[in-house]
């Protein structure tokens, strides 16, 4: 009879780490899962500003560099002139998931 429950609270202690386990292992799922959604939606957001400020008078695209992360957006580059820059900012945080938008962007043509 002793040796019964010894041998059931020991399997009952096999099945508690192996749950624990399988839980711990979810929860590395669940982080991952998260981080990779997190980038994914970066990388959207970076493209829909872009896009956005593809379409700004006095803003070449191929001047202005985008990056995100975190939902934080920074614009970095050249205008044409102070509206240009206003223009590009309020086009990128009028972009869906941007938290806020930094910017380092000179102006004029030099």
């Amino acid at each position: 009879m002793f040796q019964s429950r010894i041998s059931r609270c020991l399997a009952v202690a096999a099945l508690a780490a192996g749950l624990a386990a399988c839980a711990h292992d979810t929860s590395m799922q669940s982080s991952t899962a998260a981080s990779t959604a997190a980038y994914t939606d970066d990388a959207t957001i970076n493209t829909n500003v872009q896009t956005a400020i593809m379409g700004v008078p006095g803003v070449d695209a191929d001047n202005l560099q985008v990056s995100t992360q975190d939902g934080v957006v920074k614009l970095r580059g050249r205008v044409d002139d102070q509206m240009a820059a206003q223009n590009a900012v309020q086009a990128a945080r009028q972009v869906q998931g941007v938290k806020t938008v930094d910017y380092d962007i000179d102006i004029g043509n030099q």
